[in-house]
């Protein structure tokens, strides 16, 4: 954040207190159990996809509201692409994490992020734009 002599970022601030009392409101302990689901309930309909790996970590409730994944014979990218299209966003490339990349053996993979504003049914939709993926690529 830019700031310039006389220029208090007021903006941001309340900004960032509206979304605090927001977050607040709902509970902390609420957003976590929330994400949690999400991110087991993904987990649980990744498996579902043929040729589909999960990478990262193990399925524990300290773990953080996301999925790494890649499909076999698929670059991460073109995944991301595909799934944009239909309005399904997710991160491709090395998440800033070569080195963990080149020891898992992958160019890189593709990344879900889930938070408090997330739905099961979202993740439906990721999974049915697999299948496209897959499709596309007849796989």
């Amino acid at each position: 954040m830019e700031v310039r002599a006389g220029t208090t970022p007021f903006v941001e601030a309340v900004g960032l207190a509206a979304a605090m009392r927001w977050l607040d409101s709902l509970g902390m302990d609420a957003i976590r159990a929330h994400e949690v689901d999400l991110t087991s309930y993904a987990l649980d309909r990744l498996s579902e996809v043929r040729d589909c790996r999960s990478t990262g970590r193990p399925r524990t409730s300290r773990a953080g509201a996301l999925v790494s994944f890649a499909i076999e014979g698929v670059h991460p990218h073109d995944v991301a692409e595909i799934l944009g299209r239909d309005e399904v966003c997710i991160r491709a490339g090395h998440h800033c994490a070569q080195p963990l990349m080149q020891c898992l053996g992958v160019p890189a993979t593709s990344r879900a992020s889930f938070g408090v504003h997330n739905t099961r049914e979202e993740i439906d939709r990721l999974i049915d734009g697999l299948a496209n993926v897959r499709k596309i690529f007849q796989l």
